[in-house]
């Protein structure tokens, strides 16, 4: 069976894709700002850290979110005039 994507809807990338990076940028804010410190940043007070940890998982997710949003309404800008992706998929055993 061959399949084509030729939509995406940008909106449900953008919710799950928020989902997800809040998550994965918490954690690269805990090992960035507590585990691994960047000796060129200057955070020493455990409050100024915590609120960095919050404000860098924030924006990472909503930068990510909004650029795979974007992705996929460019994807479904070019892909109503060209092929779309083409997938052939096969029943198993």
């Amino acid at each position: 069976m061959n399949y084509e994507i030729k939509s995406i809807q940008p909106a449900s990338v953008f919710a799950n894709a928020l989902r997800i990076f809040l998550i994965v940028g918490f954690v690269v804010a805990i090992l960035s700002f507590f585990v691994l410190p960047n000796p060129n940043i200057h955070i020493v007070l455990w409050w100024q850290k915590i609120l960095a940890t919050l404000l860098f998982t924030v924006v990472y997710a909503l930068v990510v979110s909004v650029v795979l949003a974007l992705i996929a309404w460019l994807y479904n800008f070019w892909g109503a005039s060209f092929s779309g992706v083409k997938i052939h998929l096969e029943q198993g055993e």
